[in-house]
Parts: structure tokens; C-alpha cells; sequence
């Protein structure tokens, strides 16, 4: 508790102590089998303690002083039924039988005379300059294609070989004329135009943005596409693309690494460096699954095998707390291996809340079914009540 700041001191009493429990109230809602689920009272204890694998035993110095109190008051009560003043949850519901078309143009919005008269005219309400193209781009052999039901096997060939796309036109009017080489696929709209009918020609007048579309990590070799795109001029191919320094490539990946484009990991390293002294690792395991899920990580099980121990650092309490509810482990498993094992499958809950699993991480996961069926915790502590001292409660509580 601090002792320098009173105002610090005076929350610790009113928000961080534990309520009265034990045998003398068997109703507290910390009681479980007959005592305190919470490990109230705490022994006493003349120095703090730093236990492993475990909370500190904070000191509790036998000084001789005792006190009582009165637990009785209506102000106690919002802290074991919270909000119990407010009622149940309500909502409010209304059903439209017939169209009002009053009632709608009563709700409509009020304009000023200036702006009816505009709307009236058919004038534009805003603009947009530049336009804004679209940008798609498509690994080899996968832009889309238009057919319909009735077109026959052969058809639907034949539409393949003959349908194009933007990003495929680009390379074509790259390999047929030089002067558009020096530009990066963005950049091409700003002197050239496009249409189905003639592809792409050089602008008039006028000018346009391109952008290409947003590609995260894990989606893989497209994503690598997108970032080769970003800096290689002129591409008259998808092998001309690929190609770095006279050195074919076969993916995108590749080249991006042959390029520069892609990077060791030694950011990520000094991120979880910085922050797992001063996080819990309930957090740095969700901040590892976001960081695998949305940044480029090259090497996801060489970053989790260096942090490991700091990611796994509550495992061995939780382990302890969850006890028989979970599968043991085989027996000759090391300490270790239990807690990063158990580490690795409270990960993956993480990853299943971002839609991944282990083969789009990349990383091997836990080798043990720590549980046969998935359960939910919170709940199991709610329904783990005395029935018959729950039904003497409400009994009484009737009159």
C-alpha cells in the first residue's frame, strides 16, 4: 500500500480489499467447499515473498492490532449484485404495418431554399479530382472471366484465352511500346487510359490516381505481388516481373527477397524485447497473434521459440488453477515442456479469434489435447453454486 500518497492509499482501502468471507459467512460469494476460493485469510507473513512461477506473498506482519467492522449496509450492495438498482435490460420495439409516406416526409431532412434550388437544378453535390482507378492485379492465370450458363466447355476455354484484364494489358502495352517502362503499375493511370475495347493509351488531357487494392501477409504470394509492383518499372511479363538482376524467380516472394523488399525480423524482436518486462503474457500472447496475422514475419516459430519463456510466463499457475479439468500430459514430460506445450495451446485460441490456424502461421502447435471438449470457464464458475443454500436464500428472502 502506498504510504506517501494518501489520495493512492485511500483507493487501495476502498477498491482492493477482500470482503468479509470464511465460516462465518457461508453466503460470500468467494466461498467455495467451505472456504475461501481467494486463499482468505493469508497466513502471516513478516517480509514479502517472490514465489516462482507464481504471485508474490506480500507481507503481512503480525502487529497485534485487531479491529471489527459492520458488514451491514445498502451501500455494500452494488458490489455483490452490481447494478442491481437499474432494473433488467429493456429494449424499446415498434412494428410498421402500413407505409406512411406522411409520417416519412415529416422525418425527412430540412434544407434551406438555396440548397432545394441546387438539387432541383440536378447540379452536383460534390466532386471528386482526381479520379480514382482501380488497379487490379492477379497472379498468372488467375483474373477473373465472364461466362455465362449455357456457354459449353470449349466456350468457357475460349474465354479464358481471349478475356484480359487491366493488369495484364499493362504488361502487354509494356512489351509492345518503351515509353511507358519507367513507370511503376500506380503510377501509370497519371499519363494513360483505359478501356476494354482498346486497352491502354496515352492520355489526352486529364489525369488519374491509381490504387491497388489492399493485400495483408497472409494472403501470401499475392501479397508479395503487390509489393513487387510497388517498386518494379515496366514489367512486360509475369517472367519479367519475377526476373531480378538477370535471376529468374518462381514465386513473388522470391524476388521481393532478392530485391530487398523483405526483411530479417529483428524489429519484432526489439518490439516483444521492449514490452514483455512490463506486459502479463496473456497479452503478449495476443499481441504474438496479431503480429503473425498482420505484419510480414518471416520466421513466426524462431520469434516464439526466442520469447517462449515470457510469453508462457503464467502457464504453470494456470495449469495449477485449472487442475483436474484438464488432460495430463504424459509423465515423462519435463517441466518445460508442460508449460510451453500448454503455452502453445492457449495460443491458438488467439489465432482462432483471428481466423488463422498453425499451417497459416506457420508453426507447429501443441502436440497434447489438454482438453477433450472445449469449455468455457467463466460459465463452469457461474453454475458451481450450493443449490439448497440458493433455494434457503430465496425462500427467505420471500417472507
Amino acid at each position: 500500500m502506498p504510504t506517501n500518497d494518501l489520495e493512492f492509499a485511500a483507493f487501495v482501502k476502498t477498491h482492493l480489499t477482500h470482503g468479509h468471507c470464511g465460516s462465518g459467512f457461508p453466503n460470500a460469494p468467494c466461498m467455495r467447499d467451505g472456504k475461501c476460493s481467494k486463499g482468505f485469510p493469508k497466513r502471516l507473513c513478516e517480509r514479502t515473498v517472490l514465489a516462482e512461477n507464481s504471485h508474490p506473498e506480500y507481507a503481512r506482519p503480525n502487529n497485534g492490532v485487531t479491529w471489527g467492522s459492520d458488514p451491514h449496509g445498502i451501500q455494500a450492495i452494488k458490489y455483490l449484485a452490481k447494478y442491481v438498482y437499474k432494473g433488467s435490460d429493456r429494449a424499446s420495439l415498434a412494428l410498421q404495418v402500413e407505409y406512411d409516406e406522411v409520417a416519412l416526409t415529416l422525418k425527412g431532412r430540412y434544407i434551406g431554399p438555396v440548397q432545394a434550388i441546387w438539387r432541383l437544378m440536378g447540379y452536383s453535390t460534390h466532386e471528386e479530382r482526381p479520379a480514382v482507378i482501380q488497379l487490379p492485379y492477379h497472379l498468372e492465370g488467375r483474373h477473373r472471366v465472364s461466362f455465362t450458363e449455357t456457354m459449353t466447355r470449349e466456350q468457357v476455354a475460349v474465354a479464358i484465352q481471349s478475356q484480359s484484364s487491366i493488369f495484364v494489358d499493362w504488361m502487354r502495352y509494356n512489351n509492345a511500346n518503351p515509353d511507358g517502362r519507367d513507370l511503376v503499375y500506380c503510377d501509370f493511370p497519371l499519363y494513360y487510359t483505359y478501356t476494354k475495347k482498346r486497352g491502354w493509351q496515352k492520355r489526352k488531357k486529364g489525369q488519374s490516381i491509381g490504387r491497388m487494392p489492399v493485400a495483408i501477409p497472409r494472403q501470401g504470394e499475392h501479397f508479395y505481388l503487390r509489393t513487387l509492383l510497388t517498386v518494379k518499372q515496366g514489367a512486360r511479363s509475369y517472367r519479367d516481373l519475377y526476373t531480378v538482376n538477370g535471376i529468374y524467380h518462381e514465386f513473388p516472394s522470391a524476388a521481393c527477397c532478392a530485391m530487398g523488399l523483405t526483411f530479417d525480423d529483428s524489429k519484432w524482436v526489439t518490439l516483444f524485447n521492449e514490452v514483455k518486462d512490463t506486459s502479463s503474457a496473456s497479452f503478449l500472447r495476443r499481441t504474438f497473434a496479431a503480429t503473425i496475422h498482420y505484419a510480414v514475419v518471416n520466421d513466426p516459430q524462431a520469434l516464439w521459440d526466442r520469447f517462449k519463456i515470457a510469453i508462457t510466463d503464467d502457464c504453470v499457475w494456470r495449469m495449477s488453477r485449472l487442475g483436474e479439468g484438464l488432460n495430463s500430459p504424459p509423465s515423462d514430460w519435463s517441466d518445460d515442456r508442460r508449460r510451453f506445450d500448454f503455452g502453445l495451446w492457449l495460443l491458438e485460441e488467439n489465432l482462432k479469434a483471428l481466423g488463422m490456424d498453425w499451417a497459416a502461421a506457420r508453426m507447429s502447435g501443441p502436440t497434447h489435447l489438454w482438453l477433450t471438449q472445449q469449455r468455457n470457464f467463466l460459465l463452469d464458475d457461474a453454475l458451481n453454486f450450493d443449490r439448497e443454500s440458493e433455494t434457503r436464500t430465496h425462500e427467505a428472502s420471500l417472507g
